[in-house]
């Protein structure tokens, strides 16, 4: 005989209430993992500088500029080029990626500082907000770092009288030297090392190799999160979008098959956008390592590129 349970009243309503304070800790919770995460994103650990220009016999300046914004604190080093023939009139500007600082980074940045200061270039190597021995500060992954490398700009044209700037970036250096190259009368070409097309849709598409939590409730979290931290708004950053005003300036893309935490494929998004790039794709690498595993061709074809927009305007220097 089979029994059928009817619920009283009374009963239904705690079952209701038990429903309601079980669905009310699930968004406490899930609000609160949400607040978590935004903050350990935008306060990575900052990594100590290891190494000194120096130790590639490069002279160099420690500068401290700052945020034409927000005066946020920043730190940096200008490189003088190294040829004494002549008075160099062109610079490149070095943007790292995420988590790192100007030196700090899976490459050596310094060891390709060098290159460029032997072929002419000025190098002005800087740490983004909340990086290296830059001022503390929410780290926005190109929203705010937009303003970090303008800042780093303005400093190279007022103090050092340079105009014909080229910018070169890695991962979210990369993003953001992109966007601030679109932007800059000042900038003639940019290099961009395995950067990402969109913030927004690459954080909802990759929020589990990220944050270890599964990608579904990425999209509730990304908008607790930018809710709570003001600074943070992935809507800001899209590359592909910028890349559409690279028309009389040069864009360069490179990027390795081999990327596991940036696909390639958002290279190609960017470069489908825009009127006047080069994409370079390589069998080797891996994320923000393309230099480490070929660094005489690498040296070599991003300052052949570079050259075609920057030609060498020098006066010499005969005192």
């Amino acid at each position: 005989m089979r029994s059928i349970f009817i619920l009283t009243k009374d009963q239904r309503r705690a079952l209701l209430l038990d429903v309601l304070i079980v669905f009310l800790v699930l968004i406490i919770v899930v609000t609160g993992v949400s607040v978590y995460t935004g903050y350990k994103v935008m306060n990575p650990m900052k990594l100590a500088i290891l190494q000194l220009p120096s130790k590639y016999d490069l002279e160099y300046e420690n500068v401290t500029f700052p945020n034409i914004y927000d005066d946020v604190r920043l730190k940096g080093w200008w490189i003088p080029s190294t040829n004494h023939d002549f008075i160099s009139q062109k610079a490149v500007i070095f943007s790292h990626s995420y988590g790192d600082n100007r030196e700090n980074m899976p490459i050596d940045t310094l060891k390709l500082a060098k290159r460029f200061s032997t072929e002419g270039f000025h190098v002005f190597m800087y740490d983004f907000r909340n990086s290296g021995e830059s001022e503390k500060s929410y780290t926005t992954i190109g929203a705010k770092e937009r303003t970090d490398l303008m800042s780093a700009i303005q400093y190279v044209k007022e103090t050092k009288g340079i105009h014909n700037i080229a910018l070169i970036g890695w991962s979210m250096g990369a993003a953001t030297s992109i966007i601030v190259g679109s932007e800059s009368d000042d900038v003639k070409a940019v290099i961009a090392d395995s950067p990402f097309a969109d913030l927004e849709e690459y954080t909802k598409k990759n929020f589990t190799y990220w944050t270890g939590l599964p990608n579904p409730i990425g999209k509730y979290m990304i908008d607790i999160a930018e809710n709570v931290f003001l600074d943070l708004d992935l809507k800001e950053v899209k590359p592909y979008v910028a890349a559409k005003a690279y028309k009389d300036k040069g864009l360069m893309l490179i990027h390795s098959k081999k990327d596991g935490a940036i696909s390639y494929k958002e290279s190609e998004q960017i470069y489908h956008n825009a009127p006047n790039a080069e994409l370079w794709i390589t069998k080797k690498g891996g994320h923000i390592r393309n230099y480490k595993h070929q660094k005489k061709a690498y040296e070599d074809r991003i300052i052949h590129f570079i050259g075609k927009y920057i030609k060498d305007d020098y006066r010499f220097d005969r005192a």
